[in-house]
Parts: structure tokens; sequence; C-alpha cells
């Protein structure tokens, strides 16, 4: 017994040993049969940017990144479906995406901060490209300031979401309080120190934080003694959004009171001026605003160009005749704008040219003169009609858009003087 038992352990054994044997040695045996094949990996792709140069045309530019007229001419083809290629400014950047010893495949075209143009090729034997536009996304924000005037709009001490502001931004909200009560405050002669102002302003922001789009929602301005509000409100088939007060009234004029943003009168309306040119006393039938060399000039109120360009000693200047009789000039330009010509007709707030010093001037500055049945009156004495209030259809809508503006608005207090901020704190 204990024989067979050791024979059978014996074989036991002997059959693990020729199983591993199969398993293993064999395999070990053949690792050596195996071949290893090194495929190549294609190089990296290349990704080169180039900045348009003046005077530089797309097909110089394609031509030196490696392709040829044929497939310039079909890379135009898909753009102009979105963009011309003649209308692609200097600077406007060009990425290329191409492996090593081939022509581009893509391409990305900037167009400007909001648009990106991609274009790829179908890779065919005939050159073929295809097109899409993207639209850079944005994110919509508000934010709510305020401002304590000290001399002037521009050194006004900010308060509020100030922390979000870029400095650019800080430059522009004087100009946007100016134009919702450009027809209720002249900025120059109005303003007192210790105004104030705060304001609900809602924005598109870039992923680069730089700002798409900005609009005033509503604005309360205190000057001295009375106190403006403005609320944004675009009526039923309104071409455009306008600014009316508390009770619906349009804050828009007929004509704006000023035909520059933020002014300086260096010389009103005088009937018995001394001429600083002509060393005599005679009528100054207009007013002179000082501003720098280039500053853009508007168009008080809509109307048709009679006359634009050289005016003997008004130089160059800008005549417009408006409804009910009334015409307005703007004289000593440096130049008048583009595509503003007798025949033209103008938008209120539309720039029509810049300020100069041309004519029988002695430094840079805009002389406006307002004429009503042909002769110039006073424009700071005029009390022109505004425009149309809110239509009754739209009032409810209105109520219920000013109600959530303002309330948002006024969560914000108006700034007010250091000795009033000291008296609230003892009270």
């Amino acid at each position: 017994m204990r024989t067979r038992l050791f024979t059978a352990v014996g074989l036991a054994l002997a059959g693990i040993l020729v199983l591993g044997w199969a398993a293993f040695g064999s395999r070990a045996e053949r690792s050596g049969d195996v071949k290893v094949v090194d495929v190549p990996t294609p190089p990296a792709p290349i990704a080169l940017v180039h900045r348009l140069q003046r005077g530089e045309t797309l097909g110089d530019v394609f031509e030196d990144h490696g392709l040829g007229p044929a497939a310039t001419h079909a890379i135009a083809e898909a753009m102009g479906e979105f963009e011309s290629p003649r209308r692609l400014r200097p600077g406007v950047a060009i990425h290329f995406v191409r492996r090593l010893g081939e022509p581009p495949a893509r391409i990305r075209v900037d167009l400007d901060a909001d648009r990106i143009l991609h274009l790829w090729s179908a890779g065919d034997a005939a050159p073929r490209w295809s097109a899409r536009l993207d639209s850079v996304q944005v994110v919509r924000d508000t934010l709510l300031l305020a401002g304590l005037i000290r001399s002037n709009l521009f050194d006004a001490e900010l308060s509020g979401d100030v922390e979000t502001l870029g400095d650019a931004e800080r430059f522009d909200v004087a100009y946007r309080i100016s134009q919702v009560f450009a027809w209720q405050i002249d900025f120059w002669r109005d303003l007192r120190q210790n105004d104030a102002y705060r304001l609900l302003i809602e924005r598109e922001v870039r992923p680069d934080g730089s700002v798409r789009d900005a609009r005033v929602l509503a604005a309360d301005f205190r000057n001295d003694r009375r106190v403006l509000t403005g609320v944004r409100f675009e009526q039923s088939g309104a071409e455009r959004a306008e600014y009316y007060d508390e009770a619906g009234e349009a804050l828009r004029g007929q004509f704006l009171l000023a035909p520059l943003d933020i002014v300086r009168v260096t010389s009103g309306f005088n009937l018995r001026r001394f001429h600083p040119v002509l060393r005599r006393t005679r009528p100054h039938l207009g007013v002179d605003y000082g501003a720098a060399r280039g500053t853009p000039v508007r168009a008080t109120g809509a109307g048709r160009v009679t006359r634009a360009g050289w005016w003997g000693n008004y130089g160059n200047a800008v005549e417009i005749r408006h409804a009910n009789n009334i015409r307005t000039r703007y004289a000593h330009l440096a130049n008048v704008a583009r595509g503003v010509a007798a025949g033209t007709q103008v938008e209120q707030g539309q720039v029509i040219g810049y300020v100069g010093d041309t004519g029988l001037a002695t430094a840079p500055h805009l002389h406006y003169e307002f004429l009503r049945n042909g002769a110039q009156v006073n424009p700071a004495r005029l009390q022109l009609p505004r425009a149309e209030p809110v239509a009754a259809e739209s009032r409810e809508r209105f109520a219920a858009l000013r109600h959530v503006v303002l309330s948002r608005l006024r969560s914000l207090p108006m700034p007010v003087q250091p000795t009033q901020r000291a008296r609230r704190t003892q009270d």
C-alpha cells in the first residue's frame, strides 16, 4: 500500500511539472521569437501666429506659409460668406496649424474682439476649404456705482462696485452719466461741488475681462437742489431705447444742450464781446466751447446738412437745417466727418466733425450757433419741447420695469459731503 501511495504522489508531481513547463517554459522559449515593430509617431502640429501688417494682403501671408494660389482662392471664397478678406485691418491675428513639411490644414482668424473665423481644409486633391464663424461668449452682469462731484464728472469720488471697473471704465462712467442727462444738465455750467449721482449699469463682459457693451439701466443725479431720475425703457415698435423720468416723461429733448460730451465754455452768447483776433468789440452770436483738437463734435438735433466744408471766417464748418425753421452751425472744425456733406441726413448725437482752429480762430475750440427764423439766438435760454412720453399702451410695462430697476438702484445710498456724513454718524 505504501509503495502504491508513493508511486501515485510521484506521478502527480511529475504531472504538475509537465503542466508547469507547458505553461511557462514554452512561453519563455517563444518570447525570444516576438518581434517589436516601431511605428513612427507623426510630429506634433506646429501652431504659428501672424499679425496682418499695413499694406500686406492675405495672398502674401498665405504664400509665406506654404499655401499656393489655388488654396488661397478657396480660402478667400470660404471666408467671403462671413467677412470680405479685403476688409481685414492691420493687426488682425491669423493662426496657422500645420505639420512639418506640409501646408496648413487649419486657420483661425480673429476678426475682432467678438468674432472668430475658423477655416479648415477638406483634404481633397482639389483645394476645398470650409469656414465657421463663432462669437466670443460673454457674461452679463450689473454694477451699482455712485459718485460724489469734486469739481467735474471725471474726478468724482466713486463708491459701490468700484473694484470690478477697469481703468478705461472709470473714465467711461462720466460719459455715460452725461449722456443720460444731456438734456437737463449743462455739465460745465450747472455742476456744483458735492453734487452726486448713482447708476445701475448692465455689462456684457468677455472672457478676457474686457467689456463688449454697457448700458445705464437707471440713474439718479442730485444737482444743487434738484434730483433727476432716468430709467431706460424701449417702447413697442421703437427703434431704440430712451430714458424717461419716474412719471414716464422723456428726458431727451429735440436738441442737446451742448454739441460735445463734456465741455468748457470759453465764450458765451454776447452782443458786445471784444474779439481776440480783430481787437474790437463786436457781437458774439454763438457759444464757444474749449476742447482738445480732434474732439468729436455731435449734431445737437436731427436734420439735413445744408453746408459742409470751408466757409470763410468760420473755417471748416457744418450747418444743419432742422424742423420748425431752426438751423445749427458748427465752426472752426479741424475737418468734417466722413460721409457728412450737403444734403446728408444726420441724427441727433451723430459725429459731424472734429474740433480744430481753422478760419478766424486763435486756438482749438468749437463755435456753435443756434438760429431760429434765420436769426442767431442764445441756446442756453431756449425752452424746447421733449420727445414723446411713454405711450399709454406701454405704461403698465414701464411701471413694472421702473419698480425693479429703481429698487435695485436705491439700495445704494446717494453720496453726501463729509460734513453731512459726520452728522449722520453722530445722529
